[in-house]
């Protein structure tokens, strides 16, 4: 079995390290992750705009890369989910109008880390289920048709927001812009695209890949988001270690000092005096959620974890509660 192996072009090159450049950098400077990708996606349209044979003929997920000869090219499952059409703007600019409509939310809810975990596994699932699932719908099938586009990974998104908080409202897209509870808004797409697969749409979009991004979203989604951890849990009563959004959570009364002691920059100072002036439960566990994403250990400065109203750091022995 001889391997097959592309060689790529400098600008080939330097896309794939833009992208996981950026996304470490966005990550490490804790930027939303939404909008990082929104705008690496647009940089790196640009960058196929101006060598579309270099980053769309050689970053492009191929089924046939599932292939063992060509294995070593599956890592485009990764690259084609940052690349869009040069030919139709519309493509990306769709998606980035999908995905801004439905992922800050559940960026906040959840945070950058899981968030980005969701995209990228989802994203690939998507591609993934098109080249195995596809040949078996879709005859003739040529599996040397590159795959492009972000929008597997953000099916994957509205079904891991729609399976984990079913009852958030987001603004959907229905003959016109109405909001919506997520869970139905998963509902309508999923519904659109399967119909789309059977009955047949634009054979320039790979609906199969909606399909399973989505799917494989709400899988995702029960292993990383419902299910919490147990170990410096195991006080917990184990009905009380899954987040359940259908019961409104119950209002607890908050020891500012302890995170006063956190707060050691502006920006943790301003997101404390949001959390003292927030009303509303739901919009305060957020914000409670966007400070420890940004706070860090008073003894070593490493990360913190938070759960059930308690935080610790990854690091050394510092745990607390407020």
């Amino acid at each position: 079995m001889e391997v097959i192996v592309q060689p790529l072009s400098i600008i080939s090159i330097f896309t794939i390290v833009f992208i996981i450049a950026a996304l470490v950098f966005a990550y490490y400077k804790k930027w939303m992750m939404t909008f990082s990708i929104i705008a690496i996606s647009f940089v790196v349209f640009i960058i196929s705009f101006i060598f579309p044979d270099e980053v769309i003929g050689e970053l492009a997920f191929k089924p046939i890369y599932l292939t063992a000869e060509q294995f070593p090219q599956a890592y485009t499952l990764f690259t084609s989910m940052f690349l869009h059409s040069t030919i139709d703007p519309l493509h990306i600019i769709f998606n980035m109008f999908m995905f801004i409509l439905i992922a800050p939310s559940f960026e906040n809810r959840i945070g950058a880390k899981k968030f980005l975990i969701i995209y990228i596994l989802t994203g690939i699932c998507a591609a993934v289920s098109h080249a195995v699932i596809a040949p078996l719908i879709i005859q003739p099938f040529d599996p040397d048709i590159g795959l492009i586009g972000a929008s597997g990974a953000i099916s994957g998104i509205l079904g891991a927001y729609a399976f984990s908080y079913p009852k958030d409202k987001v603004l959907f897209p229905v003959f016109f812009i109405i909001r919506m509870p997520v869970l139905i808004a998963g509902a309508i797409f999923l519904t659109i695209q399967t119909m789309y697969v059977f009955m047949g749409g634009d054979p320039h979009i790979a609906y199969l890949a909606h399909v399973g991004g989505f799917i494989s979203g709400i899988i995702v989604a029960a292993i990383l988001i419902r299910r919490r951890g147990i170990g410096l849990y195991e006080q917990v009563p184990y009905e009380k270690r899954f987040m359940d959004s259908y019961k409104p959570p119950k209002v607890k009364k908050v020891d500012f000092s302890k995170l006063e002691e956190l707060a050691d920059t502006p920006e943790l100072k301003d997101i404390l005096n949001k959390i003292k002036n927030e009303s509303v439960p739901q919009v305060r566990d957020i914000w409670i959620e966007h400070f420890f994403e940004k706070a860090h250990c008073p003894k070593c400065s490493s990360e913190l974890n938070h759960f059930n109203r308690s935080f610790w750091c990854k690091s050394c022995d510092f745990k607390s509660k407020y």
